[in-house]
C-alpha cells in the first residue's frame, strides 16, 4: 500500500502541536454546539477576512449554484490549462470557518498547482444540515462542468471538507457525470458517525475530541436537504474514485479511516498515496506557508493532481508516484 511517513518534524511543529493539546482540545471539549454556541463562530472568519491577503494571486468573488465563491487565479503570466480547475471545500466541522479561513490555503493550492481555484461558501450548521452541505457543494461542481466548460476538476478539502470531496466522487459516479480528475483531502472526515464508533479514539489527537463530533452527529441530519448516499466515504464504490492523495497528522482520531478508504483504492487498482506527519496537529496543510510541514504537503499534492490533470487529458487513470 502507498503510505509514506514523515518522521522527521521541523521545530515549529512541538510548539503548535503542545500548544493545540494543552490549550485548544479543552477549548473545544468544553464549547457549547447549541445554536447559542454555533453561531457566534462566524465571527472567527470574519476576522481572517481582516488578514493580509496574499498578492501571488488574484481573486474575484463570484457565484457558482447560488452559492458565494472566491476565484482564485495566478496572478503572474500564466500558461495554466484553462479546460481544468480545482474545487475547494473548507473544512470546519460543517459549522465553522469560512472562505477567509481558508484563503491561504486556496492561494498556495493556487500557486502550485497552477490552475484555477473556486472556495466555496456551502451552507452549514446551525442553519443547515450536512445533505445541504452536500447539496450545494455537488451543484458547484456540476456549473463548473455543465456550464462553465470545464473538462477536469480536481475536488479538494480539509476535515470535513474532505467529506464534502468525497461525496461529490460518489454522486458524479451515480449520475454519470464526469469524474473528478483527482481527490486531494487534508485530514479528511471520511466518517459522519466517526463520533460513535467505539473503534476509535481521539486519545493521541493534539486537538480533535470525540465526543464533540458525536455531539454534533445529532444535528448533522438537521435540514433543509436530506443528505444522499452513504455516511462513510469508504463506502463509495473504489471504481468511483479518481487518482487520490490524503495528508494526514501522525495518530490523528481521522487517520485509520484515511488508511482503510487508501488501501480499498489501491487493492481495486485506484492510484491513491497517504502520507503521515509526525508531530502535526489535524488540518495542518492550513498553516500553508507560515509551516514547513504545510508548504511540503501543498507542494507534494499539487504535483499529483497536476499530474493527474495530465493523465485524464490524455485519457489515462495511472500516474506516477510522487514523494
Amino acid at each position: 500500500m502507498s503510505v509514506t511517513r514523515h518522521g522527521r518534524p521541523s521545530l515549529r511543529s512541538y510548539p503548535i502541536w503542545l500548544g493545540s493539546r494543552l490549550l485548544l482540545k479543552p477549548t473545544l471539549a468544553l464549547w457549547p454546539i447549541g445554536a447559542l454556541g454555533l453561531r457566534p463562530l462566524y465571527l472567527i472568519d470574519e476576522i481572517f477576512a481582516l488578514g493580509p491577503k496574499a498578492k501571488t494571486v488574484a481573486r474575484e468573488q463570484i457565484t457558482l449554484a447560488g452559492r458565494p465563491v472566491e476565484l482564485s487565479v495566478p496572478a503572474r503570466p500564466s500558461g495554466r490549462d484553462e479546460a481544468a480547475a480545482v474545487l475547494y471545500l473548507h473544512g470546519g466541522a460543517l459549522v465553522v470557518c469560512g472562505l477567509a479561513t481558508h484563503r491561504a490555503v486556496a492561494s498556495r493550492l493556487c500557486q502550485d498547482i497552477d490552475l484555477a481555484v473556486y472556495s466555496v461558501a456551502y451552507r452549514q450548521l446551525p442553519e443547515a444540515g450536512v445533505g445541504t452541505s452536500v447539496t450545494d457543494a455537488y451543484q458547484a461542481y456540476r456549473e463548473l462542468l455543465i456550464e462553465r466548460g470545464f473538462k477536469h476538476v480536481v475536488v479538494a478539502g480539509d476535515s470535513a471538507g474532505g467529506f464534502l470531496a468525497g461525496k461529490i466522487v460518489e454522486l458524479a459516479h451515480r449520475d454519470g457525470l464526469t469524474p473528478p480528475a483527482a481527490y486531494i483531502g487534508y485530514s479528511p472526515l471520511l466518517d459522519l458517525d466517526l463520533g460513535t464508533n467505539p473503534d476509535r479514539s481521539s486519545r493521541r489527537d493534539a486537538y480533535l475530541p470525540i465526543r464533540k463530533l458525536a455531539s454534533l452527529r445529532k444535528q448533522f441530519d438537521k435540514g433543509p436537504i436530506e443528505l444522499d448516499g452513504v455516511r462513510r466515504i469508504a463506502e463509495v464504490p473504489p471504481e468511483a474514485f479518481p487518482p487520490t492523495i490524503v495528508i494526514t497528522a501522525e495518530d490523528e482520531m481521522l487517520e485509520p479511516d484515511v488508511l482503510e478508504l487508501v488501501e480499498s483504492l489501491n487493492t481495486a487498482g485506484v492510484p491513491a498515496q497517504m502520507h503521515s506527519y509526525a508531530w502535526q496537529v489535524h488540518a495542518f496543510p492550513m498553516l500553508a506557508g507560515r509551516h514547513p510541514e504545510a508548504r511540503q504537503s501543498i507542494v507534494l499534492t499539487a504535483q499529483f493532481a497536476k499530474d493527474a490533470v495530465a493523465a485524464a487529458r490524455v485519457g489515462r487513470r495511472g500516474i506516477q508516484r510522487v514523494g
